[in-house]
């Protein structure tokens, strides 16, 4: 199975929980959907048909700090004239802000899409400026490349998302409702998902192997077959497995290897 596979690094990147508007400005610890579809399409310069693409991806970072950060409210102004002088139109306001930052990030992002030749193109030669989270958060691709994926009874997980229905199967990893996608045109409309963020290593067990502890998927050895990364260091005989997620709500998140 050929993919194409993105290797990015920052210095900086903070993805935040859209309902807290006051306070200290957690972050979410691993990037949404919605985030990630914002960042395809700034290097194909248009935003692709959520159907048109699947995503796996991987994210770490080297820790996170709280950073003191203004924003300042906008808002018009209503207020009349005041004599001699006009009236303004708008008005700000300055807003500090405690946000979690994390620092040094990486992002590994796997396409499985038709358009594959057309988008290693556009991902060597981005439309707009490469940013991962924050606008101000510029980053650069360290490597872009098709590899081609291997199948394997049994690989191991870290650093991402898995699907909701995952959550019987994993002892470790946090539930979050996040942003699955975010209608360019009215940005008012959102369709929300659940996910397990899952920011430990944790393993698909192979035949022989109980799977009963919390580092374990709790499947039985070899009732599912996966893609992996034959490219990506190994850990207990196993190596990297891809959990695909698509846009579209249709049930496809899975590491099942397509018939």
């Amino acid at each position: 199975m050929r993919v194409l596979k993105i290797e990015l690094e920052g210095t900086t990147t903070s993805f935040r929980h859209p309902h807290l508007l006051t306070g200290r400005q957690p972050s979410y610890p691993l990037p949404p959907p919605a985030t990630l579809y914002g960042h395809i399409a700034s290097v194909l310069g248009d935003y692709p048909a959520p159907e048109s693409f699947r995503f796996a991806f991987a994210f770490t970072h080297q820790g996170s700090v709280d950073d003191y950060e203004h924003t300042w409210l906008i808002e018009r102004d209503d207020r009349k004239e005041k004599a001699g002088q006009p009236a303004p139109n708008i008005t700000g306001t300055l807003s500090p802000t405690v946000r979690e930052v994390f620092f040094r990030p990486h992002l590994t992002l796997y396409l499985d899409t038709p358009h594959l030749d057309a988008w290693h193109a556009a991902f060597r030669a981005p439309a707009f400026p490469v940013a991962l989270g924050r606008s101000q958060d510029l980053a650069a691709y360290t490597r872009v490349e098709v590899i081609t994926l291997e199948e394997r009874q049994a690989g191991y997980l870290d650093h991402t998302l898995l699907p909701w229905s995952w959550r019987p199967e994993v002892s470790l990893g946090q539930g979050l409702l996040m942003p699955r996608v975010i209608d360019p045109r009215d940005r008012q409309r959102v369709v929300w998902a659940r996910y397990v963020a899952l920011t430990h290593r944790a393993y698909l067990p192979m035949a022989g192997e109980s799977g009963r502890e919390a580092h374990w998927v709790r499947i039985e050895p070899g009732s599912r077959s996966v893609w992996v990364d034959p490219h990506t260091p190994e850990y207990r005989d196993r190596q990297r497995a891809l959990v695909w997620h698509t846009l579209t709500g249709a049930d496809s998140e899975s590491l099942d290897v397509p018939a």
